[in-house]
């Protein structure tokens, strides 16, 4: 209810105000006429389509408002089309340009759609179609890298543009090693298969040419490597002498390409090494230089390596009879060893060698070498490696006192690991290679072949000094005393050793009256005749006391060791009497060899040498006799030394002896005749007794009391002012020694002496 009573309201329809309030206006007339509403948005284009040229450039499209209101737009290109792209005017109010960069088409003909879009209004489109391209010549790779043995390669060809693609291929004409096999022409894609012939000589290349007219042309270079190296090993022979040398074997490359090769042997081939040629570049030597085999037959594979060439590595099998094989087969020999062992190996008596036998299995031993190894007696004291085998020929040259040597004696230096530091020499033999070439008592040799002495084992540095084979050559580093250090070569030599070398000779006037010494190398060769020679001296001077330097004595022949201790042991021990010498003493089985050696000039060989000794050479009442030793004097040494001692004044001046109170015989086997034999067993057969007994001496003889004198390496021998001769001297004339020599310190405190390998020439006659 209102004022007046009456009811008014308000209400909107169609856009029309109508007011009721009791009547039809606040006046009461009819309300005025509404204006119609605006006209909606629209977009309006320029144009539909457009049809671009296959160079690509500029479009544009004009938008505008074809309705009322106000049109906010926008224009885009689907995302897939990466050739065209709106390059400004992409939104708008109203009216605009939308502006279209488009690229050039290089393939088929092509279309896309731009399209405006407004809130409140259809979207336009406007179609964009691309002219096609002229026809783009495509090929893959472009270069090809053909390998040196040739082969199969391809080439694909491809129209990256519109319309056709004719095209053809081509080699050039004076290219002779390669081919198009197929594919060379085509329409739009293809393949192209090129043959490749294998090369024999330096890199070349050619070029394949693909042409398609308005299209223009391709190239694809074609490279092939230069042929590769190619490794070849030969030999003249693959036989080896079953008595050990050297064979050359030849390195050649009939490649094209440079070859760095390289050789080597099997680990665990310890009787071969290459000598010379281990590598090189191309063309080359290898030289292996090979021991005697003393065993089965056996092979030595000799490989040589070349990196990236073909036929690498390559190796070649070398073969080696048993050295006898002319005489005997191996298996033959190693029984006849055996059964020789069996009957007169001296420790045979012992229960446990005898069942040593028993428990051998002969087929399982290679060579001979092993099979005494295993028959030996307590080596570590009784038979150290004083069993042993060697050919007939070693043999002969050995008791003529000849060797291919340089002519020196030395020993290896080591330190208290048992590591060289140097390689000392004790005795230089004048007239040899050694001597010529300046080496000198003293001197240290502290490299071999260009590898220093220190960084070899001590195997190693008596593998340098190589077999003893004439022409051996071998580079020496040396260091002299003053601390000069030379390097020359020296190439091995027949040497006939001087077993008494004049240079060591000496006949001293002292307070004792005249004193004869001598240094004497071994019982070998030449020595009766020296000893002989040198004793009749002494006799024609007067001589009742001697020094024999027997330092580095190794030993020898028995009867050469009578005849001296005859000598020195005078008339008065065989002359118009038997005096016991020394006795021979064998095993149960082969006891009938037992022999007592008597003091008599009838040991010497001929009639004329036992002549000389009665004569001429014997020395009568010798006052005393003085033996300078050292740890190299055994065998033979020790039994001139133990005959002599009861019957004359005996001092030993040095170091204790080595301990060989027993001797071998050599048994002829391959086959068992003197004159026949290839080969000589060495076994130990006797045991030495002296007159009184004595023959237990394998941990050496002692030297006398407060005579115990290092090696003067300052001074020569036969110099009186070195040091073990200045003590026997010096003991003859007083009877003592003097505290001075025997408290002398050893020339390297931090080292000891190591013998060398087991070795007859290097232990009798040295390198």
């Amino acid at each position: 209810m209102g004022r007046q009573g009456r009811t008014c309201f308000i209400g909107i329809a169609a856009a029309v105000l109508i007011s009721a309030c009791g009547g039809s206006g606040s006046d009461g007339s009819p309300p005025p006429p509404q204006p119609p509403p605006p006209d909606p948005a629209s977009i309006e284009l320029s144009t539909n389509s457009i049809d671009a040229e296959a160079g690509g450039g500029d479009a544009s499209v004009d938008v505008s408002n074809g309705g009322g209101g106000t049109l906010n737009w926008t224009a885009s290109i689907a995302g897939g089309v990466d050739w065209a792209r709106i390059s400004s005017g992409a939104s708008g109010t109203d009216s605009g340009t939308i502006r279209i960069a488009i690229d050039a088409n290089a393939g088929a003909a092509r279309e896309f759609e731009l399209t405006v879009s407004a809130a409140g209004a259809s979207s336009r489109t406007v179609t964009v179609r691309q002219a096609e391209g002229a026809p783009n010549l495509n090929v893959s790779p472009a270069r090809i890298d053909a390998e040196a043995g040739g082969g199969n390669a391809s080439v694909d060809v491809t129209n990256r543009g519109g319309g056709t693609l004719d095209w053809n291929a081509s080699i050039a004409g004076n290219v002779d090693w390669a081919r198009i096999s197929s594919g060379a022409s085509g329409t739009d894609a293809g393949s192209i298969a090129i043959e490749i012939d294998a090369n024999t000589g330096a890199a070349r290349e050619f070029e394949l040419t693909v042409s398609a007219g308005d299209a223009g042309s391709r190239t694809v270079t074609v490279q092939q490597a230069e042929a590769p190296a190619m490794l070849e090993v030969t030999a003249a022979a693959t036989e080896l002498d079953g008595y050990g040398g050297s064979i050359s074997l030849q390195v050649s490359n009939t490649g094209y390409a440079p070859m760095r090769w390289s050789a080597s042997l099997p680990d665990g081939a310890d009787w071969a090494y290459i000598e010379s040629g281990e590598e090189g570049t191309n063309a080359g030597e290898i030289v292996v230089r090979y021991g005697l085999n003393g065993g089965a037959d056996r092979e030595l594979d000799v490989t040589v390596t070349a990196l990236a060439a073909n036929n690498s590595p390559q190796s070649l099998t070398l073969g080696q009879e048993w050295f006898a094989s002319s005489a005997c087969t191996y298996p033959e020999a190693r029984q006849e060893v055996l059964d020789l062992m069996q009957d007169w190996y001296y420790w045979n008596d012992e229960p446990e060698q005898r069942a040593r036998y028993g428990e051998i299995v002969i087929e399982d031993y290679d060579d001979l070498d092993s099979l005494l190894d295993d028959l030996r007696w307590r080596p570590e004291t009784h038979d150290r490696n004083f069993s042993y085998w060697s050919s007939a020929a070693a043999t002969d040259m050995l008791f003529d006192g000849r060797a291919f040597i340089f002519g020196f004696r030395g020993r290896v230096i080591v330190d208290v690991n048992e590591n060289p530091l140097y390689y000392q020499v004790i005795d230089v033999y004048a007239g040899a290679p050694a001597g010529n070439a300046g080496l000198e008592r003293g001197d240290r040799i502290v490299g071999l072949n260009g590898k220093p002495l220190d960084s070899l084992t001590v195997g190693g540095i008596f593998e340098e000094f190589g077999p003893n084979e004439e022409g051996f050559e071998v580079s020496f580093e040396i260091e002299k005393q003053s601390g000069e250090r030379r390097t020359f070569g020296m190439a091995k030599e027949e040497v006939e050793v001087p077993t008494v070398p004049e240079e060591h000779v000496r006949i001293f006037d002292t307070d004792a009256g005249k004193v004869g010494y001598l240094h004497f190398r071994t019982f070998f060769g030449d020595a009766n005749g020296r000893l002989l020679h040198e004793f009749a001296e002494f006799n024609d001077a007067g001589v009742k006391n001697l020094i024999v330097d027997l330092r580095y004595n190794g030993g020898g022949s028995v009867p050469i060791a009578y005849g001296l201790t005859t000598l020195i042991g005078g008339p008065e021990l065989f002359e118009g009497r038997l005096t016991v010498m020394s006795r021979r003493v064998h095993n149960l089985f082969a006891s009938s060899e037992d022999e007592t050696a008597y003091f008599d000039c009838g040991v010497y060989p001929t009639r004329a040498l036992a002549e000389q000794c009665r004569s001429q050479s014997a020395i009568p009442n010798v006052e005393n006799v003085v033996f300078i030793t050292g740890r190299g004097s055994a065998s033979a040494s020790e039994l001139v030394i133990t005959s002599l001692q009861p019957y004359e004044n005996v001092s030993l001046v040095g170091e204790r002896t080595y301990g060989k109170p027993v001797g071998q015989y050599g048994l002829p086997f391959c086959p068992p005749d003197r004159r026949a034999r290839l080969g000589d067993l060495w076994p130990v057969t006797f045991a030495t007794v002296n007159a009184e007994g004595f023959e237990d001496y394998y941990d050496g003889l002692p030297v006398t009391e407060g005579c115990q004198v290092q090696d003067d390496l300052t001074r020569q021998l036969g110099d009186p002012q070195e040091g073990r001769l200045a003590a026997a001297l010096r003991y003859l004339e007083t009877g003592s020694c003097g505290a001075t020599a025997s408290s002398r310190p050893a020339p390297q405190d931090a080292a000891i002496q190591q013998a060398p390998p087991k070795d007859p020439v290097n232990q009798f006659l040295g390198h």
